[in-house]
């Protein structure tokens, strides 16, 4: 005990509250302002077409010649990507999210553009891809039907292996991950046009195991502590239970952390949505098991203490 550090985590937990409230909302707020998530054609429906160019273009002009094609709701946007082929002076991403237009359609089009403007020599085609509006729905059902049973199976794991508590703190703080991260996302959505895809749904699901993972590590230290320091407050024990896994939390998030940056900085555009959420969701995972899974285990704790009074008055 003598070597643990003795940090008042719990003593902070109002402050930790008013934190994350406040993200939560302000998450909120930009969700509304965009009016909902700002989806990729993965869910939406549409057509995304990614181009490399021998030569140097100007993206005004290649902005001009596909709108003078007929093709409405496009957007446009010079690709930088430092795993790509050094022969491509300009790359660009051509992207239709429309439900209104045939994405074969679509695709046509802006070949017969390209092809009429510049060449069929002149430019390749990296990578192309279609998803009719009918897809992208049964897409975000599917994704949230994806978080919602992995976090109600957690929750049944963890009343076997716990307590009912520990199981709706667990849940609690799960939530409060994805909260918070589609909150950020959605801030860099209306600050910078990030959308949410498919990769986004892969990466809040690996936050959530990484963030159980941690605060399963805090409870097993909880349920031995309060066998091994009984007649200490309730309060105290997860206090020092969070001291104890203090070390393996940060070095294990730290490491993490580490691996994600590297993915981010070096693995190009392809991962740029899983990498960037990853390294969201780190952070607020390694918080969430500190100062939300464990003060909801108090609290809860707390509200069973006061029933049981009532009952014996």
């Amino acid at each position: 005990m003598s070597n643990v550090r003795k940090i008042d985590f719990i003593g902070k937990r109002k402050i930790a509250a008013i934190l994350s409230i406040s993200m939560i909302l302000i998450g909120v707020l930009f969700i509304v302002m965009q009016k909902g998530l700002n989806y990729n054609i993965e869910f939406n429906g549409g057509y995304l077409m990614h181009a490399g160019f021998s030569k140097s273009i100007d993206i005004a002009e290649l902005r001009k010649t596909i709108h003078d094609n007929d093709i409405k709701g496009f957007q446009l946007q010079e690709f930088s990507d430092n795993t790509a082929n050094a022969d491509y002076e300009t790359e660009v991403i051509i992207k239709v999210e429309t439900t209104d237009q045939n994405v074969k359609e679509i695709e046509a089009k802006i070949t017969k553009a390209l092809e009429d403007k510049y060449g069929r020599e002149a430019y390749e085609i990296r990578q192309a891809s279609s998803i009719g509006p009918k897809i992208g729905e049964e897409l975000k059902d599917s994704a949230v039907k994806a978080i919602f049973w992995s976090l109600l199976f957690i929750l049944i794991y963890i009343k076997i292996k716990f307590q009912f508590r520990y199981g709706i703190a667990a849940i609690i703080a799960l939530t409060h991950d994805v909260a918070i991260t589609i909150g950020i996302l959605s801030i860099l959505g209306y600050l910078f046009d990030y959308e949410i895809s498919l990769s986004v749904i892969a990466a809040l699901l690996t936050i959530v195991g990484y963030s159980l993972n941690d605060t399963i590590v805090v409870f097993v230290r909880i349920r031995e502590n309060i066998k091994k320091l009984e007649g200490m407050d309730f309060d105290k024990i997860v206090n020092v239970s969070i001291n104890e896994t203090l070390t393996r939390t940060l070095l294990t998030s730290l490491t993490t952390l580490l691996v994600v940056f590297v993915l981010f900085l070096f693995g190009g555009e392809v991962i740029r949505d899983l990498s960037t959420t990853l390294l969201i969701g780190v952070v607020v995972g390694t918080y969430s098991s500190i100062f939300v899974a464990s003060p909801v285990v108090i609290m809860w704790n707390n509200m069973a203490k006061k029933k049981r009074k009532l009952k014996k008055a």
